[in-house]
């Protein structure tokens, strides 16, 4: 969807989005596609001073669409004429411990879901569960479980968070599904999570229940990424929703992930991904070999046009359970890469098309934080971090949906949708033109007989109506019953 990389403002979309996309008439319509009050009923004595929950979470929806960075600016623009409810009842509402903002994400992602596999939908491909991170940027060292934390694409260590996505590609359209955000804790001793000590013990910190949503949130904070991302597997799974394949990168593929997808028994679902352990071994002609040591003897690599790639690839048993290993490299002198599935019947073309999908969760990173926001929140209270990440998230849900509509993606399901009152269409008119030559005929034959007299007597009596109404074209039936 993104192609510009400069852009700054939702309005400056380049890729088909229209103005009237962004516009708050048209986000409030949009979540009625999703019973948004129906959703939001439970949540509704969740009063904000008066306001209730469906009405100030709507605003907060509202805002990257009315150019309105934050809730203070917002606020302090002309909109504010528009607004009864200050800020502090925005602020109460994000801030809130009491708020499941999973099951609020979870509820608008899983009607996404269901609204795409509608009898009528026509099916576009392989349907996916992506896993990735990135790196959430932050200002302020006193914001609570801020941390120094990785950055792979500046190569350096940034404070912030880790935001743990997983995702779900239907084989048209990518939607964030779960997501957590971590912190991590560093080497050094002398600084705990990359901050100086004087630094870490002024962070902002309230108390939770360990009954509340927010109490969850903040122990997710310091789990390990692999144990999460597990969860939130686990958590799709356990609701029904069909996927084909797992994709994930070199991070997150490991042993405990592959063994998650094959306990999986009530549908054939299998794993994709990028694999980087050099020590780890597997069982290859009765010996026990590194996947380099593999690599070494399979001979000379293939090479597959469509692609421009060269390839080996071969079955192996990893603790007594079959493996497929792709190597893979652009012309001669690329670098390999390795990847490993669960499914052994996978050509190395077929393997590679669905991997790319992976592509998709880097594309929402990159829309979410240039267009919506994403991370931009700046708040001290870890809930809000939550609050703001999930309502940016539900955002793009909604552009997703509207995307869809507009641009026709589901052209094939809106094909099978009327085709058959297309095809009922053209044999009427057939029919009603064979029915009038008919006629046509009697009355050339029969000189008594008046064409017209004919088709007013059969209009006239009701059971040779009913019968000609089956294959009267909609406008010559108006025409009569006028």
């Amino acid at each position: 969807m993104l192609q510009c990389k400069d852009i700054k403002k939702v309005q400056e979309l380049k890729n088909g989005f229209t103005h009237s996309w962004f516009e708050p008439d048209f986000i409030l319509s949009s979540l009625k596609c999703f019973s948004f009050s129906k959703t939001c009923k439970s949540l509704n004595p969740l009063k904000v001073r008066g306001y209730s929950f469906t009405s100030i979470f709507s605003i907060l929806i509202c805002l990257p669409f009315v150019n309105a960075d934050s809730i203070n600016g917002m606020i302090s623009s002309v909109l504010s004429n528009h607004i009864k409810a200050r800020k502090d009842a925005f602020y109460r509402l994000k801030n809130n411990p009491g708020i499941c903002w999973r099951m609020i994400l979870w509820l608008f992602a899983s009607k996404f879901i269901k609204v795409s596999q509608k009898p009528c939908s026509v099916d576009k491909g392989s349907k996916c569960m992506i896993f990735d991170d990135s790196t959430l940027a932050k200002t302020g060292q006193y914001i609570e479980k801020v941390s120094r934390v990785w950055d792979h694409v500046a190569n350096r260590a940034i404070l912030g968070y880790k935001l743990l996505t997983m995702g779900y590609w239907d084989g048209t359209s990518f939607i964030p599904v779960d997501f957590s955000l971590h912190r991590e804790k560093g080497k050094n001793k002398d600084k705990p999570y990359g901050l100086k000590k004087s630094k870490y013990r002024k962070q902002y910190r309230k108390p939770r229940r360990k009954d509340s949503p927010s109490w969850e949130r903040a122990k997710e904070a310091d789990e390990n990424k692999i144990n999460s991302a597990l969860k939130m597997f686990w958590r799709f799974i356990s609701q029904g929703f069909k996927v084909d394949y797992v994709l994930m990168d070199s991070w997150f593929t490991c042993e405990a992930f592959i063994d998650a997808v094959r306990r999986v028994k009530k549908q054939n679902l299998h794993l994709i991904g990028m694999y980087k352990f050099c020590k780890t071994r597997f069982d290859y002609s009765g010996q026990q070999l590194t996947h380099k040591q593999i690599r070494n003897i399979l001979g000379k690599a293939k090479r597959c046009r469509k692609l421009g790639f060269h390839y080996k690839e071969t079955v192996v048993d990893y603790k007594g359970k079959p493996l497929k290993i792709f190597f893979s490299r652009q012309g001669k002198n690329g670098k390999w890469k390795v990847f490993v599935t669960t499914d052994t019947g996978l050509s190395f073309i077929k393997m590679i098309e669905i991997y790319q999908i992976r592509w998709s969760i880097e594309v929402f990173f990159k829309e979410s934080k240039q267009l919506l926001g994403l991370g931009r929140c700046q708040a001290n209270d870890f809930d809000s971090q939550i609050a703001d990440t999930t309502i940016t998230m539900i955002q793009h849900i909604l552009l997703t949906l509207r995307y869809r509509f507009d641009h026709y993606e589901s052209k094939g399901a809106l094909f099978k949708d009327i085709e058959e009152d297309i095809i009922q269409y053209r044999l009427s008119e057939r029919l009603w033109a064979l029915f009038i030559e008919l006629v046509r005929i009697i009355e050339i034959l029969y000189d008594e007989i008046d064409s017209m007299d004919i088709m007013v007597k059969l209009f006239n009596d009701q059971k040779a109506y009913e019968i000609l109404k089956r294959v009267l074209p909609p406008e010559v039936e108006a025409e009569y019953a006028a």
